[in-house]
């Protein structure tokens, strides 16, 4: 419904007090009942109120009222009352609207209160110079007086002028709104056209917390609740609907466009990035977020730094209830215990940013940890940016019209580093660390440089319409962007977007994300009846995250059972595996069974889903102060026969599938010592993993249990196809545990490839997708040690995956390889009887060749 002219439209009131947190109007103002909500101020009241009020208006996150003997800036003559300057919106800065990411809705005072009690007048404005009459008389407006010859009356301001007049010190900061635009801008097209990190993200989390800092500081200072609880319910209330609405639009997209071997793990980052878990997902999985290839992303990847977001908005109110209350026990400025504590996650964040950044930055750049600092960057120019604006204010008060040429060349300035970001530093391999500083500091200087009230700042740029509206629409283009990128090039069979469809892309995602916001964002922005009653806002959360759970876990349910149907049906006979490759096999299943495992569950068909009896549970296993191991004791007979450690990464874990069975049927103890990309030899490749750590930590964990054999993985295969190579250290690690009396079983390791399994498959028939490496055509190369070190011996499982030098993906109906290079744990079960006969095989070499071998002949 429009507004009448003069009036706000419905609910205008309401959000302007809670967004912009700004002060109560004096009793002076006008009445405070007996009038209809939404009825106009007349003139003579409008004057009146103003001229109460004053310049007291805080001007910016976490400003404070202005104080009485700060010259004030007049109200321009002629000007109509309430009238803005041109160009500016009611709430169009970011600050008028709770959202807070990329995009997102920013928190502000209406994230914290959906229905704020007026502050004290005495603490938001200066009290009026006379008494203010009853409420129910609105105060009279002054009469006109003809002016006196010497003092004539001053010109009507010119629009440039009524721009300064607000400025620096403006309530509503468009600019920001601006800025806002500007960022999604590039993330959209960066991530379409040119796959490099623009630096966007990262003002977007500045902003956001510059904002939500603003909110809760002029809480604190001015002693009202922090209303915590309301905080949570009115943010999420504005950031879960549009997720939720693009997270099923998006699970509607894998239904129909991609295939079900990848339907599994997309389900688990649906429900990740609904609750805001997705960043710590893809860290976990090593995803790499330069892949040139946006087609095999995950149409939720974008998800991580809402997930970010969504956690910072948990931690952040808590943080300021912390201050709070240190502030009273401390006795300081509430404002000074928070700079204080931003100030040290600031460096902390920062800190251990550049560390794991330059030591293993696929973690880093989806760690909550490395990203603190940017929000608090934030916090902390929104706690002094109060002392900066004042400061400010005295230089316009003393006539500085070049101050106001030097703070718009500082905008220019601010914004021509944002936009060169992405192109003028190497980000690759850099973000988040120190490089981070570039558009976060450039961002910066922008917001400080602020409302110029010139007619060539930057903030002019920033404050247009267009940039506005786009800024609007931030969070839904934010949302709606990856996916339909995702899907376009599934359906294109592209790996990236020429001109013409990225032209395409953009152009769609601007108009499904205006869809978005005016069909879902809006209405429950605007809803007074969700702002009435917390217990509304609260319901919208929970239906929200039950059209986001719902969904994704009955999936998986079906996909989990669909899985169980087909294991508990299959029978050796129709799913033999790797016992095909044996000699004398004759075929006798049903030529039409289902290949495991299913369609879905193929990608989770993981080794390590089965383990029990972790080490620091099980009783006898001595891990004190080993805290960097992983380790499993999967096997334990009350009288074993030998007692086996295996020890390394992935690629002995995969093994463990069919080691699990052997144990059992001859008795053996058997415990795995794993960490994920390790190594056991001195030469490792990933410092963040603390390797080097865990293995000293493995070395001693063995010495400790004193096992007859170890099982190592010996070589390592690269993608490509053409090498396999032994790492440093591992020859030197053999002869060391040989000559301690332990057998080590060398396993060499499987062939990798630079594409999966899956992509070929996409492309063609699984039968037909098969690969060739020089792992699978060529000897073992440490076969040669078993001569040199009595004790090692040679484990070559290659032609078992690879029969005959090529690396088929299907085997006896069972898929092989479950990603590019880690077979899959069912594939390892069928190949059990080949790998017993190998393992018995191999003690019995070794123990022939020491007993051949007289003590100190050992070479």
């Amino acid at each position: 419904m429009l507004a009448r002219p003069g009036a706000r439209a419905p609910g205008d009131d309401k959000e302007k007090d809670i967004d912009h947190d700004g002060p109560a109007p004096p009793a002076s103002a006008g009445p405070s009942r007996g009038r209809r909500r939404g009825t106009p101020l007349s003139e003579q009241e409008e004057l009146a109120r103003l001229r109460a009020a004053g310049d007291a208006a805080p001007t910016s996150p976490g400003s404070t009222p202005s104080d009485p003997s700060t010259p004030q800036q007049p109200v321009p003559a002629g000007a109509a009352p309430g009238r803005r300057a041109h160009g500016r919106r009611r709430a169009a800065a970011p600050g008028a609207e709770p959202e807070t990411g990329p995009g997102v809705p920013v928190a502000s005072a209406a994230a914290a209160e959906p229905a704020p009690a007026p502050a004290p007048a005495a603490a938001t404005v200066p009290a009026p110079a006379s008494p203010a009459p009853p409420p129910e008389k609105p105060a009279p407006a002054p009469e006109r007086s003809e002016p006196a010859p010497e003092a004539p009356a001053p010109a009507p301001a010119a629009p440039d002028a009524q721009r300064r007049a607000l400025s620096p010190l403006s309530p509503f900061r468009p600019e920001l709104q601006g800025l806002r635009a500007v960022a999604i801008l590039m993330v959209v097209c960066y991530h379409i056209w040119f796959g490099r990190v623009s630096g966007g993200v990262d003002i977007f989390l500045l902003i956001s917390a510059f904002l939500l800092t603003g909110s809760f500081a002029r809480k604190l200072e001015t002693g009202r609740p922090l209303q915590v609880p309301s905080y949570w319910i009115h943010a999420f209330k504005r950031l879960l609907p549009p997720s939720a609405l693009v997270i099923l639009a998006t699970l509607a997209g894998i239904f129909f466009l991609l295939p079900q071997t990848r339907w599994s793990g997309l389900l688990t980052e649906a429900l990740a990035a609904g609750t805001s878990w997705e960043n710590w997902l893809l860290a976990l999985q090593s995803v790499d977020y330069y892949a040139a290839d946006h087609s095999t992303a995950s149409p939720f990847q974008h998800f991580w730094s809402l997930s970010i977001q969504g956690q910072v908005f948990l931690l952040w109110p808590l943080l300021f209830a912390l201050a709070a209350l240190a502030a009273k026990i401390l006795r300081a400025r509430p404002r000074t215990v928070m700079l204080v504590l931003f100030a040290a996650i600031t460096i902390a964040s920062f800190a251990w940013s550049v560390h794991l950044t330059a030591t293993d930055q696929t973690f880093a750049y989806f760690d909550t940890r490395t990203r603190l600092w940017e929000f608090s960057l934030g916090s902390v120019i929104a706690l002094v940016l109060p002392s900066i604006e004042q400061r400010l204010r005295y230089r316009q008060a003393d006539g500085a019209q070049g101050f106001a040429a030097l703070r718009a060349a500082a905008g220019w300035i601010g914004l021509a580093l944002i936009l060169s970001a992405g192109w003028v530093i190497d980000v690759e391999g850099a973000f988040p660390g120190y490089v981070a500083l570039w558009p976060l500091l450039a961002a910066a200087l922008v917001i400080i440089a602020g409302p110029t009230g010139t007619r060539w700042g930057a903030d002019r740029l920033l404050s247009s319409r267009p940039l506005q509206w786009l800024g609007d629409i931030s969070y839904a283009l934010y949302l709606v962007h990856w996916p339909l990128l995702v899907f376009t090039l599934v359906a294109t069979g592209t790996g990236h977007a020429g001109p013409l469809l990225g032209t395409g892309l953009v152009t769609a995602s601007i108009l499904l994300a205006w869809l978005v916001t005016i069909a879902v964002d809006r209405p429950i922005r605007t809803s007074r009846r969700l702002r009435e009653r917390w217990w509304r806002g609260a319901l919208v959360v929970l239906t929200s995250l039950t059209l986001i759970i719902g969904p994704s876990v009955g999936w998986a349910r079906v996909l989990d059972q669909q899985q169980e149907r087909f294991a508990a049906q299959a029978a050796p006979a129709d799913n033999p595996g790797a016992r095909v490759l044996a000699e004398g096999y004759v075929a006798a299943g049903d030529p039409d069974a289902p290949v495991v495992p299913a369609l879905g569950a193929r990608t989770s068909d993981w080794a390590s889903d089965e383990m029990t009896g972790w080490c620091d549970e099980e009783p006898g296993m001595d891990i004190g102060g080993l805290a960097h191991l992983d380790c499993a004791h999967l096997v334990a007979p009350e009288e074993p026969t030998r007692r086996v450690v295996a020890v390394g990464n992935s690629h002995t874990d995969q093994w463990m599938a069919a080691l699990i069975p052997i144990a059992q049927r001859q008795d053996w103890d058997l415990v795995i010592v794993r960490r994920p990309a390790c190594f056991f030899t001195s030469a490792q490749d990933n410092p963040a993993a603390d390797c080097d750590a865990w293995l000293g930590q493995a070395e001693a964990f063995i010495a400790r249990h004193d096992p007859d054999a170890v099982l190592i993985q010996s070589t390592f295969t690269t993608r490509d196809g053409t090498q396999e190579v032994i790492r440093e250290g591992t020859e030197a690690q053999v002869s060391r545990w040989t000559e301690g009396g332990a057998t080590v079983l060398g396993i060499r390791d499987n062939p990798r490839f630079a594409t999966s399994h899956e992509e070929c498959e996409l492309s063609t028939k699984a039968e037909s997708c098969s690969f060739e490496h020089v792992a699978a055509t060529t000897p073992d190369p440490t076969a040669g040690w078993e001569e040199s070190h009595p004790g090692y011996a040679a484990i070559d499982m290659n032609d078992v995956i690879c029969p005959e030098g090529r690396c088929p993906s299907i085997i006896g109906n069972v898929y092989v390889y479950l990603d590019d290079n880690h077979i899959t744990a069912t594939y390892a079960r069928s190949a059990a009887p080949q790998l017993e006969d190998r393992l018995l095989q191999a003690f019995d070499r070794s123990a022939a060749r020491r007993a051949d071998t007289a003590p100190g002949e050992a070479s």
